[in-house]
């Protein structure tokens, strides 16, 4: 809010209330955070250096959201926080909250516009005060948003409700946002909704003066108090809190239970079990046991990918066709190829159910979507598919598309419907998809819920339906072609910059030499050795220049990361080339000035945000599988290629069509997804951007 404006918001029956006599004090309060929040969103303005009410960003399109995000959406709330009508005992907390919100705004940090955006667009519906019913469908179904969020409406009605239902989705941060909310009078509530689902969470505390086991040890919740009881038994180290539903049940005595978790196999097992009940206690602490044995199984089955079969698999032996499934689906990050490959495959040999569909159901349905978009991306779908009669095949559709509007705002099953679709060749299949997708739209809008009418509405338009024929044009349904990268935005100074950032595993160091030694040859590119790195540069046509970390050189990052700070310039193209346990690596090197990321097998939809929380514009191109040499080169060689002989933008179709005759032989090609096919990431993109 411009320091003009407030005068115009604070109208006359506000300006009277807060000057009377009665409010002085309370007024000068108002009056003064209003000037802190003008005066902070100057010095935003002024991070550029320019006073223009706008942030300079590295294009005209993250400029114009900036501008929407730190100054529109920031005056809008100030003005409905100014509003007559707006809570009078909400009115100071809610201006603190965001005055502290904005002063944490620094150069650092203003460029996560994606985060930002959703951030403030949710204070923002916050502010609007349309009543607890649409509040709390807004909080509710974009429960990580709300976490952040809770200040701004801790002291209404229905926080109780909507932290209760948090704890129930994302029980470890909600423990982690107790500041926000321990001197509520609901605090022991919402603790045990934690204690229930993710046990492991609250036991750090116990026997400790903290807030959490003040506040526990006077709950007379049952299961609270069993927890206590193995606390007393075996202390905070013990592995034995996952076992709560068990325990609870008298199905295992504390004793047992404790003898349990000694033997990790017998455990896993158990837990494979266990699992398989939707509704158990202690779900999430099962989930984090499930996933760090499964990794440690998965790992060691990965490190001897150049073994013979017999070995390489010979601790998977004695697991049966559900411990398979539960292996894979919970080290879907970590699994190499092969590794998916050779554990399906046995699993298909094991199973002992009439098809894969009554395995999902017989599991309960547990990450039954994850499963089914490895196959896709593991080339095992149709596999799948063939173990299922008809009618099951449509049911598995059905369950796939169903209920995607409840998780709590957690866009993973979304986008894992998005990469199915993508991957399905079926056409039958693909029309009973989009059917039902236009169905589900059709539900939610018809019950006014309009997350899960736009979610619906973007997964139905992806998948070929017309989502305006059911909502007219009230919801915005736009969704990026992602077909090319326009001109100028890849040579922001008349220069292409890339940083391809190598790892020190097993074939770093072939990849690395392979992919220098096409530059080395070519007389159109210079090649020049740094400390820990190597700059390719070319001398003729556009000016395209590559920079590369020696795979075994402990400095070459930061060598390449000083040399882009002290020239304040960063790559418009980032490449990863290392396993996808690296990943995280390449992901924070990421800037706005990103336009283009390269980036393997980049996982589901945690790693997508984080990619697009980084770098916003960012079109990324990825894999079903582990990227392999043979197909980075030629594309990698072939993208910059275009970019030093063409006019500075990149057509991703024309590009794939030229690739397609060069890698036409490769069977790892077709692995390759351009970001006009990547559905998941579109649909993020779209899904993310107000």
């Amino acid at each position: 809010m411009r320091r003009g404006l407030v005068a115009v918001c604070l109208k006359p029956a506000l300006a009277i209330l807060i000057f009377s006599l009665a409010g002085a004090s309370r007024a000068q309060t108002l009056e003064h955070l209003v000037e802190i929040c003008d005066a902070e969103q100057i010095r935003l303005d002024m991070l550029d250096g320019k006073k223009d009410t706008a942030i300079e960003f590295n294009t005209l399109a993250q400029k114009e959201r900036g501008k929407k995000i730190y100054f529109q959406f920031i005056d809008h709330i100030q003005t409905n926080i100014l509003r007559p009508e707006f809570p009078e005992n909400e009115r100071l907390p809610f201006y603190k909250n965001l005055v502290q919100t904005i002063q944490n705004l620094k150069k650092t940090n203003v460029r996560f516009l994606a985060y930002f955006e959703q951030y403030f667009s949710m204070v923002l519906n916050i502010s609007e005060n349309n009543g607890a019913q649409r509040d709390m469908e807004l909080l509710k179904n974009q429960v990580p948003m709300a976490l952040d969020c809770i200040p701004y409406f801790v002291g209404r009605s229905y926080a109780q409700e909507v932290m209760v239902f948090a704890a129930g989705k994302k029980p470890y941060d909600v423990l982690t946002k107790y500041l926000d909310y321990n001197r509520e009078k609901w605090f022991l509530s919402v603790l045990e909704t934690v204690a229930k689902n993710d046990p492991n969470a609250v036991k750090q505390f116990f026997g400790t003066p903290h807030a959490v086991n003040t506040a526990l040890k006077t709950s007379i919740d049952p299961v609270v108090l069993k927890l206590y009881d193995i606390f007393y038994e075996y202390g905070r180290a013990s592995s034995g809190y996952t076992n709560i539903e068990l325990v609870y049940n008298n199905k295992l005595t504390i004793d047992e239970s404790e003898t349990l978790v000694q033997d990790e196999k017998k455990w896993f097992q158990q837990l494979c079990i266990l699992r398989a009940n939707p509704n158990i206690l202690g779900t999430y602490s099962v989930d984090q046991e499930l996933s760090h044995y499964s990794l440690q199984q998965i790992r060691k089955i990965n490190f001897l990918h150049d073994e013979k079969d017999e070995i390489r698999f010979a601790s998977a032996t004695t697991y049966n066709a559900t411990q398979l499934y539960n292996l894979m689906v919970y080290s879907r990050d970590e699994i190499f190829t092969s590794t998916f490959l050779g554990l399906f495959k046995r699993m298909m040999q094991r199973r002992t159910d009439s098809s894969l569909f009554v395995l999902f159901k017989n599991q309960g349905l547990n990450k039954f979507r994850t499963f089914v978009q490895m196959c896709a991306g593991y080339n095992t779908l149709q596999t799948a598919l063939n173990t299922m009669t008809k009618l099951e095949r449509e049911m598995l559709i059905d369950e796939i598309v169903k209920d995607l509007e409840t998780t709590g705002g957690n866009l993973e099953p979304a986008v894992e419907v998005a990469d199915i679709f993508g991957s399905i060749t079926d056409s039958l299949l693909r029309i009973q998809m989009s059917d039902k997708l236009g169905d589900e739209l059709r539900r939610c809008f018809l019950n006014r819920n309009m997350y899960g009418a736009r979610l619906y509405g973007l997964l139905y338009k992806l998948s070929g339906g017309s989502p305006e024929k059911i909502t007219g044009t009230s919801v915005n349904f736009d969704i990026p072609l992602l077909d090319k990268v326009e001109v100028g935005l890849l040579f922001p100074d008349g220069k292409n910059i890339q940083q391809h950032v190598f790892f020190d595993d097993e074939d770093g160091e072939a990849a690395f030499n392979s992919f220098a030694g096409m530059f080395k040859s070519d007389v159109n590119y210079k090649f020049s050795d740094g400390p820990g790195y190597v700059k390719i540069e070319s001398v003729k046509g556009n000016k395209v220049i590559i920079y590369c970390n020696k795979p075994k050189s402990e400095t070459g990052l930061e060598s390449i990361r000083k040399i882009f700070e002290a020239n304040n310039r960063y790559p418009d193209i980032v490449v990863h080339r290392g396993h996808s346990y690296h990943l995280g690596t390449t992901v924070d090197l990421l800037t706005n000035n990103v336009k283009i990321a390269i980036l393997g097998s980049c996982g589901g939809y945690l790693n997508i945000s984080r990619i697009l929380d980084n770098a916003s514009d960012a079109q990324i191109v990825s894999s079903k599988q582990v990227g392999t040499w043979t197909v980075n080169n030629p594309l990698l060689k072939g993208m910059s290629e275009t970019l030093r002989t063409g006019d500075g933008g990149l057509d991703w179709m024309k590009l794939w069509a030229e690739l397609d005759k060069k890698l036409k032989n490769n069977d790892k090609w077709g692995d390759y997804i351009p970001p006009y096919k990547n559905l998941g990431v579109r649909f993020v993109k779209a899904f993310e951007t107000i």
